[in-house]
Order: structure tokens, then C-alpha cells, then sequence
């Protein structure tokens, strides 16, 4: 190897997700489909065909976008799976901007995270409930390197 020559790295996304076999994902569950975190809203399992694997089509919804997406994968083979962590917080405040800051359970405050684009009435509903003087949660939910709110929770609860 010359001095000149450089050595390339791939990227690696092994700390955002982890393999699972096809057959072993089951509705509700995650998958990553093209670098995106879904939902698996459906699954089906064609017999076993002439090269001896049956296979697994699944169907899902990206959690932060709402696409709907699909895939095919041996059931045998592995796929990939993000980690995917959800966190309630309390809204302490919205800036023009539409930046959330919040609070946590412990009394940490998070800046830096905006109101949600998807679904589109999320955000009007955190803004109206704020604006109104209600106490509200929001959930945050954390996937391969994005984190959005994606939905709503009693501060009562």
C-alpha cells in the first residue's frame, strides 16, 4: 500500500440498529426500510419456494414521516431493526421559531426540538393546549439519529 492511497471508511449505522430475522418481526414491531425507522403495520409469508426459503413481505410506516413502505426478505435472512427510545416531557415553552424547550422527569431542561411537521395537527394542538395554559407532555421519540415529537400525553397521567 503506497502513502498516497487512501483508505476509505464506510459508515457504519451498528449503534442505531440491530439485526433481526424476517420471520421473527411481528405487527408493531420495527424495521429499517431505505435508511428510515417504520412501524410494521402488516406482515405476510409466502410458502416456501424452489430455492427453499419462504418469504417475508412486510408492510410499515415511517414513525417520523408517515410514508407507507414496503419490503421482501427471506424469512430466515436478517434485517435490520433501529433502537427506538421514547421519552414524555413537559412543554415549558414555545419560541417563535416553533423550538420546544422542555423538562424532564428528573427537572432537566431540552432545547433544540421543534414542533412536529407530521402528523400536521399535532403541532397545532401542543401550541393551542400551551397557548391556553393547559400543563401538557409531549412524547419524543428517538431513532437513527432524528429525534421528533410524535405525539401527546395527559400531564395527569
Amino acid at each position: 500500500m503506497s502513502s498516497d492511497e487512501e483508505i476509505q471508511v464506510a459508515e457504519s449505522n451498528s449503534t442505531e440498529t440491530y439485526p433481526i430475522q424476517a420471520g421473527a418481526l411481528k405487527k408493531g414491531g420495527f424495521i429499517a426500510i431505505n435508511g428510515n425507522a417504520c412501524k410494521v403495520i402488516d406482515l405476510s409469508v409466502s410458502k416456501t419456494g424452489k430455492h427453499g426459503h419462504a418469504k417475508v413481505s412486510i408492510t410499515a410506516v415511517g414513525i417520523f414521516d408517515g410514508r407507507k413502505m414496503e419490503d421482501q426478505a427471506p424469512s430466515t435472512h436478517n434485517v435490520s431493526a433501529p433502537f427506538v427510545k421514547t421519552e414524555a416531557y413537559s412543554v415549558l415553552d414555545i419560541d417563535n421559531d416553533g423550538q420546544l424547550t422542555l423538562m424532564d422527569g428528573d427537572g432537566a431542561e431540552r432545547t433544540g426540538i421543534p414542533l412536529p411537521t407530521y402528523p400536521e395537527k399535532l403541532a397545532a394542538e401542543i401550541k393551542e393546549a400551551f397557548e391556553s395554559g393547559k400543563e401538557i407532555q409531549v412524547v419524543v421519540t428517538s431513532a437513527m439519529g432524528i429525534e421528533q415529537v410524535t405525539g401527546t400525553k395527559s400531564a395527569n397521567a
